[in-house]
């Protein structure tokens, strides 16, 4: 992790801990045992590959290449694509209840999880957008784009309730821009499994390159203090299903 801040809004975790707690909080929303939840991580590094990536013919030895690389393999709930994870990425998590009545949908939850990480962008002078981005690793419309790069990914994962949905919402942002070992992982990775997609490095761009004049831990810890705050704060006034008696 690029800080090491006793304050840090960063938790540093295992990924294997990281997914579970996603998994708790979700389980809880659906059960009425809370209503939302936020939680910004970093991990050591690895992949993360949907359930269905592994439905591929050469998936095992996909991952028998890549945990030989250094990147072990570790599938998620979510939707998407192969994503690393890495010390220098750090991931959003935002999970919430939505009423039947609010109708929420993608879009809106997607909206509801980057608006965050865009308004810290906007705090710091710096325009951003969504769309996709040719090239990028799990490419998708809600990514967050900056100068036309992909800065951050978006994901989600819905279970019915009663009287609604548990939403679990996830935005991986990258600090720096992945190396080459990191494309050459995802790349080996996709040919093993038969796939013909190829990621490009230069379709990315990182906080570290975004910030440029001023690229101090501190500006950093600034930036992500702010995304935790806003997180927390869109959390706290947004309408909710009402809990089961």
């Amino acid at each position: 992790m690029t800080m090491t801040a006793a304050d840090s809004p960063v938790r540093e975790m295992a990924l294997a801990d990281a997914l579970e707690w996603e998994a708790a909080r979700l389980a809880d929303i659906a059960a009425g045992r809370r209503d939302a939840a936020a939680m910004l991580w970093s991990c050591e590094r690895a992949l993360v590959a949907p359930a269905s990536l592994s439905r591929h013919p050469g998936f095992e030895r996909a991952c028998l290449h890549a945990n030989d690389a250094g990147w072990p393999v570790h599938l998620r709930a979510t939707g998407g694509d192969l994503v690393p994870q890495s010390p220098d990425i750090v991931n959003l998590s935002v999970l919430f209840r939505a009423s039947r009545e609010g109708a929420s949908g993608l879009e809106d939850a997607y909206r509801r999880l980057t608006a965050p990480i865009c308004g810290a962008l906007s705090d710091a002078g710096i325009s951003s957008c969504y769309g996709d981005v040719p090239g990028a690793f799990c490419d998708g419309r809600f990514n967050i784009t900056v100068l036309g790069r992909k800065f951050a990914g978006t994901a989600q994962r819905w279970r019915p309730m009663t009287d609604g949905n548990a939403i679990q919402s996830h935005a991986l942002m990258l600090m720096r821009p992945p190396d080459e070992n990191m494309i050459a992982t995802l790349n080996r990775f996709y040919h093993d499994c038969g796939i013909n997609r190829v990621i490009d490095a230069s379709a990315h761009v990182g906080l570290h390159d975004i910030l440029q004049k001023d690229v101090s831990k501190l500006a950093q810890h600034r930036f992500l203090r702010m995304i935790a705050v806003l997180a927390h704060e869109s959390l706290a006034r947004a309408p909710t299903a009402k809990r089961r008696r």
